[in-house]
């Protein structure tokens, strides 16, 4: 790769970190679709490695149904397969990333949402939830895991990285939020580490929680 490559890697991922809005992340990752997964190993991509690892320290292969939150091309759903996960259901802000994603043919269904927003899926679904590199700067935020949590059993786990602009005070605030409603708690982390490191140093940590209660709708939970 050259040095040329290199930098258009990185010019790329740093759009996508300064969208300003769902529907301007949505058109920057459109644009991305076709040359994501090549620029993504290039710059060391670890994330989905990373929340793969977590998932499968606690969750049986065969468990079913999974959501892949911010399926993107489909790269965690490639690992979760490979990692014996057999009906797994994605959503994601860009079509053209999905298509990618479909061509695959690893999804059971594949639909175009936005995490922030409601999402189309029934309350206490899900046996878990992973998103990789969803909650980071210029895409998710942190509101996002309300839904998450509304979607998934009681029991299921969710499990997802965290970027630097969320780790601390943000995310203990959201925790102790989930936490004191009851929906939740901690079951495992990663100890920091680097998401991109061709791309500079962006800390990053993956987090497993489990689904404790059935939370009755989106009306219960807080939007902290």
């Amino acid at each position: 790769m050259t040095q040329s490559d290199d930098d258009g890697n990185v010019s790329q991922l740093h759009k996508a970190y300064q969208a300003k809005t769902l529907e301007e992340l949505s058109e920057s990752y459109d644009r991305w679709a076709g040359e994501y997964e090549t620029h993504m190993k290039n710059v060391g991509y670890t994330h989905p490695a990373m929340v793969m690892s977590i998932l499968a320290r606690h969750l049986p292969a065969g468990a079913k149904p999974i959501l892949d939150a911010g399926a993107g091309t489909g790269i965690m759903g490639v690992l979760l397969t490979a990692m014996g996960y057999t009906e797994i259901i994605g959503f994601d802000a860009s079509n053209d990333m999905m298509a990618a994603a479909r061509a695959k043919q690893i999804y059971a269904d594949l639909e175009q949402m936005f995490l922030g927003r409601p999402l189309n899926y029934p309350d206490n679904y899900f046996a878990a939830i992973t998103a990789s590199g969803i909650f980071t700067a210029g895409h998710a935020p942190l509101s996002g895991l309300d839904e998450l949590v509304r979607v998934t059993r009681p029991g299921g786990l969710l499990v997802f990285s965290l970027g630097p602009v969320y780790l601390g005070e943000a995310f203990e605030e959201k925790n102790r939020t989930l936490e004191a409603a009851g929906l939740w708690r901690f079951v495992d982390a990663s100890k920091p580490y680097n998401s991109t490191p061709l791309a500079g140093a962006l800390t990053c940590r993956v987090f497993a929680f489990k689904k404790l209660n059935d939370n009755g709708g989106r009306g219960q939970q807080s939007a902290a």
